[in-house]
């Protein structure tokens, strides 16, 4: 049984307010899918961001459909509007996520971004319009 291991870190994006990147480290297992939801929940509920980057760079993702919060964290109920995430991912990751997000027309609808990097994610964020 692989362990999730989660941290986060709160950056200010000048124009669109705070931003969280939220990393997870580990290999993905039917259990993660609850225990990501809770955290995420809990770091949007505790930082209110404007944009969520998710860092999965020490992630091992292969399948499954129990990663929701990757997406689900894109709509701020209390605006009531999607909020930029980007997500940091590579290798079997980065392949078995983007096939999960394109096949079922969830970056379509919510414009998840995938990136090499954080701080890709962040330069993209230094140039977006606040929303």
């Amino acid at each position: 049984m692989s362990h999730l291991i989660a941290e986060s870190r709160v950056f200010q994006i000048s124009r669109l307010g705070t931003a969280v990147e939220i990393s997870f480290r580990g290999t993905h297992e039917w259990t993660h899918g609850s225990e990501m939801h809770r955290y995420v929940e809990r770091m949007i509920s505790e930082n209110r961001p404007a944009a969520i980057v998710f860092n999965l760079l020490d992630y091992r993702y292969e399948f499954g459909n129990d990663v929701t919060a990757l997406f689900t964290a894109a709509y701020d109920r209390e605006a009531k509007k999607i909020r930029p995430v980007y997500i940091a991912a590579t290798g079997t990751t980065y392949t078995s996520l983007c096939n999960l997000f394109k096949t079922s027309k969830i970056q379509q609808a919510f414009g998840t971004e995938f990136v090499e990097s954080v701080e890709d994610a962040l330069q993209r964020l230094a140039g977006r319009e606040a929303v």
